[in-house]
Order: C-alpha cells, then structure tokens, then sequence
C-alpha cells in the first residue's frame, strides 16, 4: 500500500505487527545503536493486564532489541529476551514511584544515544485528583528525564525536566493555567539539548510547544521554555515527534481534523500528520496520512532515519487503536500493535 508525501515520495507500508498481544501499548521510540541488535525501542502502556497489576502506578515503560527493524525481541522476567510476544513474560524498565509528579502514569519515552550513554525525556503524572478549572486530564503532567549506560537500567533525574512551577499533587483551581507539559520529543542538535512537548492551553487545546538545555542534561532547572506557550508552534498538535533531515525539521503528530462520518469516534478523527520548517519553531503542516486499511485509526508517531541494504530510509512507527468492534458495538480506544511504514530519502534530504 502506497500514500504519497508531498514531496512525491510514497509511504511504504507494511502491516506486520513488530509487537502485538498486548492489553494496550504505544509510542514506539527506536534508536540505531550499532551491534549485532542494531535498534533498540522503548515503549509504554500496559503489558498484560491493564494497569500493569502488580506494578506500582498505571502505564510502565518496556524494552526491545531488533537485528532488522522487523523482528522484535521484549526484555522480560530473568534478563531474558521473548521472541514468542508473550506480555506475561514482559519486564518494565521504568515505572511510577513514590514522587507525587510520577506516581500514575510513566511513559512517551523519547532516547537519544550520546557519548555511549542513552538519555530519555518521559512524561509523568500526579495521580488523579477531583475534576477542577484548569486540569481537565484531573492530574498534574510533567516532563521527567533519566539516564542509562545499557537502556535498562535507568537513573532517573532528581526534579522534572519540565512542570509547571505553582502545580502541586493537590492544587488549586485554576482557569486560565497553562501547563500538562508531556509527550517529549528529545533531540542533541547543534550542542544544545532541544525538547519539543505537548502542553494544555486553556481556550486552544493541546498545542506544542520547545525548550532546550545547553549545559548538563540531569542539572535541575536546565531546561528552559524559550517561547511565550500563549503562542503555541503548532496548535491542535498532540503527541509531537520531531526529528531533522539534513536541514529540514519533520514533525508527526496524531492531530485532530482528519474527515470521518457524522456520529464516529472522535478517535477517528485524529491521525498521522507531518509537518516541517527550517528552524524548529515554524512549521508548515502537510496532508494526513490515512490509517491502515484495517484500523480505525493510527497514532503516536515516532520516527527513525537509518540506512538499510545501501539506502536510506525515513521510518515511522505509530500504534493501531482497536477500533470499533462488532461484538459490542464500542469503539475501544486500547492500541493492540505496533507497526512501521517508511519512505525512501532522496539527496536533496
């Protein structure tokens, strides 16, 4: 199956699953490290049972290894690696903790591998709290780091890469905030430390926004919004991947807008979307990328640019959502595999 970018560039699809089974996982970010497993992913959500039973919090963030970008190994239980996609056997390498900003949710992993070390942006959250003015996720999100010598075992940094500074585990209505930073992208670019997120702009939505660190990754308070968030880079724009190609910034997100019958899902309505620009914060957004012939609809988008058999190859992955069901009539918003599509890299990217 065939979608054409707006460059001309077909996307090329292959509807194998790379991980399947699961109650409900996403956001697979892979990294080229070189080796015998030369690709590594982290992704998030819930392995075998939802909630991750037994786990402290809610999502968790998991591990795998692939030679090929096709077939996936999952760490698991006795540092062994599942080959047959058994999520009862799946290990997390992240979760919740006792701090009140990632005592729910752990997860939207985003690693860079830099000076033999990987370096992850994650999201976290407070746990859920009463509805108020202001927080419509009924929570307090933040952006966390961590740091890992072998992307298993992670040193998490002492405070949020990013949150907002008056939110607290139990805080006050508030109308007008701004806040619910989440979803990094993390990318070292040009010396510096560069963090696209998504955040909550009261009367707009969720909209994306930067920040960026020139000094250490784990300093407290490093990392420094650089734009008024009145004055989002992209509106309407969850769940924002960036990544460069030779001079040119691509951005993917799951954004709402994409044309479905009167009485959908409003799941439906949100699908892959790419958008680029020069220089990071001004972007030009480009058409949908329809779902997969048999999903209702796919979502958040990671990418990958890496050379295979001579060539090279922009790659993104994303999750299916279950979707509408016969059996009862629902739509179910649980994400049930994992897959890529590519397109081919011209000289001129």
């Amino acid at each position: 199956m065939f979608t054409f970018t707006a460059s001309g560039e077909p996307w090329q699809r292959d509807q194998r699953s790379l991980l399947k089974n699961f109650n409900n996982m996403y956001n697979p970010c892979v990294v080229e490290t070189g080796g015998e497993y030369r690709y590594k992913m982290w992704f998030f959500g819930w392995a075998a049972s939802r909630t991750n039973l037994g786990w402290p919090g809610c999502d968790a963030i998991f591990h795998a290894r692939s030679k090929d970008l096709v077939n996936w190994e999952v760490y698991s239980q006795d540092q062994i690696w599942d080959t047959t996609m058994d999520p009862e056997r799946w290990l997390p390498v992240l979760h919740a903790s006792d701090r009140w900003y990632e005592a729910w949710h752990v997860g939207d992993p985003s690693v860079v591998l830099k000076d033999n070390k990987y370096y992850m942006a994650y999201s976290a959250t407070s746990k859920h709290f009463d509805k108020r003015a202001g927080y419509p996720a009924t929570m307090v999100q933040c952006v966390m780091g961590a740091v890992s010598e072998d992307g298993i075992h992670w040193n998490k940094t002492d405070r949020p890469l990013l949150i907002r500074a008056e939110d607290t585990a139990d805080p006050k209505p508030d109308p007008t905030r701004i806040g619910d930073f989440h979803r990094p992208s993390l990318m070292w670019n040009e010396g510096k430390w560069q963090l696209w997120f998504d955040y909550w702009l009261s009367g707009t939505g969720v909209c994306m926004g930067y920040a960026e660190n020139k000094g250490i990754f784990t300093q407290p308070g490093g990392f420094t919004i650089t734009q008024d968030l009145r004055q989002p880079l992209i509106q309407d724009w969850p769940n924002p991947e960036v990544i460069r190609i030779g001079p040119t910034y691509h951005s993917f997100s799951d954004a709402p807008g994409y044309p479905v019958q009167l009485g959908e899902s409003r799941w439906k309505s949100r699908q892959l979307r790419e958008a680029i620009s020069h220089d990071g914060k001004t972007w030009e957004i480009l058409d949908f990328i329809p779902p997969d012939k048999d999903a209702d609809a796919c979502h958040v988008p990671q990418a990958l640019v890496t050379t295979v058999n001579g060539k090279r190859w922009l790659y993104l992955f994303y999750a299916t959502q279950i979707g509408y069901s016969k059996n009862d009539g629902k739509y179910h918003f649980e994400y049930n595999r994992i897959r890529a599509m590519r397109r081919s890299l011209d000289d001129s990217e």
